[in-house]
């Protein structure tokens, strides 16, 4: 990291710790998991996880949005902490209708002992995104990988462990779960117990910005349900079509081939998108340069993933007893296509951000939405005509955000921006 200045690399220090001890963790939970939970009761387990992002990745997703937006900024903290409590606390009200149906479609026999575990597993998750977004806010990625540190650890192995110790209970994988949540919510409230009170200091600071429209409208929480369903879309497929035990599979599949897209986008995204945004966009050269800029760094994420799913691929035979049980072996021919249907949603993220960097964020719903609906409907009629099609449709996703996002995300780019009303 030569090429890097030395205030660089303490930047991106922390980040690359972050993944990797994440990478680590999730490896190790995966063999466990494959050594300890047949792939039937995996399978529901997989489908449980998709509900818990449902409030960090709908019901909150505005809040997140403006705690990252305007805590580096705001002179009293503990101003904005109570708006942003305030709002958590009135958002609630939309959280457990969201859940009850989600409790009743992960077991629908035992929905009433799901419900509780999953509600306050989704609200100790919106804790711990809020948490997490204002340290990356202002750049305190030290601490921010002590919360991603403490919350791998506990949820690669609580969960395994918890169901092996008590015999086989469906009931403690999620409750393993909620108690990564737990851990991952008090570690980074911690972070923040100075803002839990009004500031002593008596200085006269700036009111916290309000929410506003932006925050609390339609658009964000339409994007976010469109990403909290392609999260979980093909587990729901594979359950519906092909049932529980091939859920399991495609759920561990899942689990480890999804670490290569996921990680490196979230390393690209962290270290590149403040220079998306401070970039200068005001004329048709410096927006062609700042689109040329988001394209380089999208096909660097394409290749470094795409080259990381195939040799995972090659070595997956080799998995088969250091890391995962033989019970899982018809999992191997998952990898590729479930690595490669995340690759399709991270780099969409790209374009998202040209967006948000061009001050285009209306164009974020046509663009996002065209594409989900793309990547929804292909994988239900292909798994309609059969798995091997399914399969196939996966290989391909790759090529949709180039063919919508990356083509429409430009054409909103570069089109003038509407005249402000009066």
């Amino acid at each position: 990291m030569s090429f890097l200045s030395a205030a660089a690399r303490r930047r991106l220090l922390p980040i690359l710790l972050g993944q990797g001890i994440g990478i680590a963790c999730g490896l190790l939970g995966i063999k466990l998991t494959a050594r300890l939970v047949p792939p039937a009761v995996l399978g529901a387990y997989g489908i449980f996880l998709t509900f818990t992002s449902v409030g960090t990745g709908v019901i909150y997703a505005g809040l997140i949005k403006y705690v990252g937006r305007h805590w580096a900024a705001a002179s009293d903290r503990a101003s904005l902490l109570r708006v942003v409590a305030q709002a958590a606390r009135r958002k609630l009200f939309w959280l457990l209708p969201a859940c009850i149906p989600a409790a009743v479609f992960v077991d629908a026999h035992r929905w009433p002992a799901v419900l509780p575990l999953l509600f306050v597993t989704v609200v100790l998750l919106a804790i711990a995104a809020l948490a997490q977004t204002a340290l990356q806010a202002v750049q305190a990625h030290w601490r921010d990988l002590a919360v991603t540190a403490a919350g791998a650890v506990i949820r690669s192995f609580a969960p395994p462990l918890l169901y092996a110790a008590a015999g086989g209970a469906v009931l403690l994988l999620y409750t393993g779960y909620g108690l990564h949540a737990f851990v991952l919510a008090a570690v980074g409230a911690w972070f923040w117990r100075e803002y839990w009170r009004p500031s002593a200091s008596g200085a006269i600071a700036a009111p916290p910005e309000p929410l506003g429209q932006a925050y609390e409208g339609p658009l964000f929480i339409v994007l976010a349900l469109t990403g909290w369903i392609l999260l979980g879309l093909n587990r729901w497929i594979v359950a519906w079509f092909f049932g529980t035990t091939q859920t399991g599979y495609f759920s561990l599949a899942s689990s480890l081939a999804t670490l290569i897209p996921s990680i490196l986008g979230t390393i690209l995204l962290l270290y590149f998108q403040p220079g998306f945004f401070a970039a200068a966009s005001e004329t048709p050269v410096e927006r062609e340069q700042l689109a040329r800029r988001v394209d380089q760094v999208a096909l660097l994420h394409l290749a470094l993933a795409l080259g990381g799913l195939l040799a995972l691929n090659a070595v997956a035979p080799l998995l088969v007893g250091p890391l995962l049980a033989e019970t899982y072996r018809p999992a191997l021919a998952l990898l590729l296509p479930a690595g490669c249907f995340t690759l399709a949603v991270t780099t969409g993220f790209f374009y998202h951000a040209l967006l948000l960097a061009g001050k285009r964020e209306p164009a974020c719903g046509p663009t996002e939405l065209t594409a989900a609906g793309i990547l929804v409907a292909g994988g239900a009629l292909a798994a309609a005509v059969g798995e091997a099609w399914f399969l196939r449709w996966l290989l391909a996703t790759p090529a949709v955000p180039w063919l919508v996002n990356r083509t429409l995300a430009r054409r909103y780019f570069f089109r003038p921006a509407a005249p402000a009303r009066a």
